[in-house]
């Protein structure tokens, strides 16, 4: 049996595509997307070869693989999301939310438990988002990541608020999200993206204020 089912599923979790639209694009039918997912049937060679193609993975990868957020996302599988009994120890789990969901922007954290995870090396008990960064997100103009990039963002926290001012955060509630810059504005803490939008920190909000805590991108050789 190969892993073809499992990996349709996986590439619509990342990519935050419905069975229909799965089907739209590759010109097949939702049923059978579900047929493929609950192995009750494989898709012709011609439509495995599509797939492939559209996301850019090798078609020995996507039949005999269990493909990772990583390689789906094009970095390289530094991090693996194998054996969790393996990898505790040393990876953290994080919610990855893809740039589909972000311009979707909707039920962005009520769904957090349900979002596809990413693993990676993280040794504090702080709480962690990562997301895939494309130039429709909202960010200052001074922001200095480029698209293939996954940011990786801590959830701000009371005693760090003094450190923050210069550097960048993110902004996440249910409909809106948006990268800007901390700055202190008379006797408040502002997290700006630019002259037209800021939102003032509220310690009642906290969990909708997140710091900027790491950069994973590719790097072409």
């Amino acid at each position: 049996m190969t892993k073809i089912g499992e990996n349709i599923k996986k590439l619509r979790q990342v990519k935050n595509l419905t069975q229909q639209s799965f089907a739209d694009l590759f010109e097949v039918s939702r049923g059978n997307i579900s047929s493929y997912e609950e192995k009750r049937a494989e898709p012709k060679i011609e439509t495995i070869s599509k797939i492939a193609k559209y996301f850019s993975i090798p078609i020995g990868h996507l039949i005999e693989k269990n493909l990772t957020v990583n390689e789906i996302l094009h970095f390289d599988n530094y991090f693996e999301e194998g054996d969790p009994l393996q990898n505790v120890k040393n990876l953290s789990k994080i919610p990855f939310l893809s740039r589909e969901v972000l311009q979707e922007k909707k039920d962005l954290k009520l769904n957090m438990d349900k979002y596809p995870s990413i693993f990676f090396p993280i040794y504090n008990s702080h709480t962690f988002i990562a997301l895939e960064y494309n130039s429709g997100l909202g960010a200052p103009i001074d922001f200095p990541y480029e698209e293939p990039t996954v940011l990786f963002f801590e959830h701000l926290e009371v005693e760090n608020l003094h450190l923050v001012e210069g550097k960048f955060g993110l902004y996440l509630i249910e409909d809106d999200v948006f990268i800007g810059k901390y700055r202190q504005e008379e006797n408040e803490l502002v997290l700006e993206l630019n002259q037209w939008k800021k939102i003032n920190f509220n310690i009642e909000q906290i969990q909708n204020f997140y710091q900027l805590y790491s950069v994973y991108k590719k790097v072409y050789k």
